[in-house]
């Protein structure tokens, strides 16, 4: 059975792939609906069905942007087998959004196959003032009686869509309106993905920080209620003048919907009714129409900078008696509602004798509702040359103010300073904007009182110890560097020279322990450490084992070495006085602690010079 059932598979994927190379492509365009109403979606399909020909590039679509708006595209594949023949068919799907009302001609697509150029035939759209129903012919149907298209993923318009609100629709120039952006639903979105941004052309966009997982809620709109969250928010500043629209924002969706398979045992095993099917589905928000008017001309004060919104301007310096050359912080904040971001850095004119410094800014945007407010800081630092009363000059905004319609102004009102000492004669540098050139720290200069060093003429470099040092100190560190190295080398492959050049040192350190003893009184320790440093400067002079040093072998080997007999006989003897105390049961004196300390440091001493002399 599984190698007739092997045979019967082999035969009928040898029949698919004859029967698709057998076949010439056929290419098709049709319209899910010849007839939409205003601001609704509508899809031009492209079917390329027979064949094994390879698309040769995207398809060339006709532009359709002067009655719609490009959404976004997707595709599908299906393949057909009947009575041993197979269709491979692929559909292109592109999403548009009626703009404007009228009969349109839609021109044909272009689709390159194989090398040859195959083109649809034209199609014509209907768009009208109200929404009209799902139904429609499907203009230009490709195949006889082909029945009614509709949209197949089965979601009918009102259970999914994106709408878009503003809070004004007509404003004044530079005169926010807040726009948001929300998706509603009666369907499980499982996720979403933005495929158009809005087109904000002739804005000025400040967007509101949302969630990164949009928060839903529920909201009942025409009797029905749904499931909304917010997508996208934004305060746009209209820049100019005029009508302006807002192009519709677009997203893909994915939807969890019930299966309608007709295979019995789905429904049986309650397959579709547990998982169901995730189907793509593009909506797209509505465009807004913004009318924008221009400012008043009555009454617009002289050097308007254009702001619309509200403000209020405060100033303040940190000090307001000063001396000459000290250093006044002057502070300008402005706090108000509108695109504060576009507002003009202030200008002031200080007074001539003010060195001034570009001043250190700060801004914060407070979104908040349908509010957009913030706060600017402009911090000068301030340095008077001559004493006097100095005035700080008013700082005035001027603004249109929509809701009361006028113009207006914020000032700080002037600011005086005392300022008390000696004038300085110093070159002011007044720094008006952030990025002007500046001299600091230049407030003093020097007077050189003596004259520079003189150099005789035709006087060589050879002459100048500057040069021999400049010479010799690398040679010098190279070869100091050399006997370092030698010597750091030697210390650790040659014991016996390690504990020669380590011998002293060592032994310093245990006399200077052992006097620490001697004035605690405690005998036994430092009799002890006496007799550990004069054995262990023997050992490592000798190249001995410390432990178990025999008297009588360090004495052969002195005198084989050619050590004299007096510094031998003054050696050891130092050492029997250690060994004599260490077990006396009598308590030993601190005079005579210190002179044994003095003798041992005296032996040693000439012990190393005889050890030295006759290596």
């Amino acid at each position: 059975m599984m190698r007739v059932s092997f045979k019967w598979v082999a035969m009928c994927v040898f029949g698919v792939a004859t029967s698709v190379q057998g076949q010439t492509p056929t290419v098709t365009s049709y319209l899910d609906r010849t007839e939409v109403g205003l601001n609704e979606q509508f899809v031009l399909s492209l079917e390329i069905s027979g064949g094994n020909a390879t698309l040769a590039g995207d398809p060339r679509v006709p532009d359709l942007s002067a009655f719609a708006n490009f959404l976004g595209t997707s595709s599908s594949r299906q393949i057909q087998i009947v009575n041993a023949q197979t269709t491979v068919s692929t559909t292109l799907q592109y999403r548009f959004l009626a703009t404007r009302q009228g009969t349109f001609e839609i021109g044909g697509i272009h689709v390159e196959l194989g090398g040859q150029t195959y083109t649809t035939a034209p199609l014509t759209i209907e768009i009208v003032a109200s929404p009209v129903g799902r139904g429609g012919t499907g203009g230009a149907a490709p195949r006889s009686a082909r029945p009614e298209r509709t949209d197949p993923s089965g979601i009918a318009p009102e259970d999914l869509f994106l709408r878009a609100t503003a809070s004004k629709r007509r404003v004044y120039e530079n005169e926010p309106v807040i726009v948001e952006y929300k998706i509603y639903t009666v369907v499980p979105v499982t996720s979403y993905s933005l495929s158009r941004q809005p087109g904000t052309t002739g804005f000025w966009v400040e967007d509101f920080e949302l969630p990164a997982t949009p928060q839903t809620r529920a909201e009942v709109l025409d009797g029905r209620r749904y499931t909304v969250a917010t997508l996208k928010k934004a305060a746009l500043f209209p820049t100019g003048p005029g009508t302006r629209t807002i192009d519709p924002m677009a997203i893909d969706t994915e939807v969890r919907v019930r299966s309608r398979s007709q295979d019995p045992f789905e429904d049986f095993f309650g397959r579709s009714s547990i998982f169901g099917q995730s189907v793509s589905k593009v909506i797209a928000s509505q465009p807004l129409t913004i009318e924008v008017l221009p400012l008043p001309s009555a009454g617009r004060p002289d050097g308007f900078s254009g702001f619309v919104g509200t403000l209020a301007v405060s100033g303040s310096t940190d000090k307001t008696r000063v001396e000459t050359n000290e250093a006044v912080t002057l502070q300008i904040e402005i706090v108000g509602t509108g695109n504060l971001r576009a507002l003009p850095d202030p200008e002031i004119e200080f007074p001539s004798d003010f060195e001034v410094y570009p001043p250190e800014f700060s801004e914060r945007v407070n979104r908040e509702g349908n509010r957009i407010a913030g706060t600017k800081t402009y911090e000068y630092v301030i340095i008077p040359r001559a004493p006097g009363t100095k005035t700080i000059p008013t700082v005035t905004y001027t603004y249109f103010d929509p809701a009361r319609q006028t113009y207006a102004a914020a000032e700080t009102g002037p600011i005086d300073l005392e300022v008390t000492g000696d004038p300085v004669l110093a070159p002011v540098t007044t720094a008006r904007g952030r990025g002007a050139i500046r001299t600091l720290r230049n407030d003093i200069r020097f007077i050189q009182t003596e004259a520079g060093g003189f150099r005789p003429v035709g006087r060589s470099v050879f002459q100048d110890w500057g040069f021999w040092l400049a010479f010799l100190l690398p040679l010098m560190a190279v070869g100091g560097a050399v006997t370092y190295r030698r010597h750091h080398d030697r210390m650790a492959g040659d014991v016996a020279y390690a504990r020669h050049r380590r011998a002293s040192k060592v032994a310093k350190k245990r006399l200077s322990k052992a006097r620490g003893l001697a004035h605690t009184e405690s005998q036994r320790a430092f009799y002890a450490e006496m007799s550990t440093a004069l054995t262990g400067f023997l050992a490592d002079r000798l190249n001995l084992a410390e432990a178990g040093l025999v008297h009588d072998d360090a004495r052969r080997q002195l005198g084989a070495r050619g050590v004299p007999e007096d510094v031998i006989a003054a050696y050891f003897a130092c050492l029997d006085v250690c060994d004599r105390n260490l077990f006396s049961p009598t308590a030993g004196d601190t005079a005579e602690m210190t002179t044994l300390l003095d003798r041992a440091a005296i032996v040693m001493s000439d012990m190393d010079r005889a050890l030295t002399r006759l290596s």
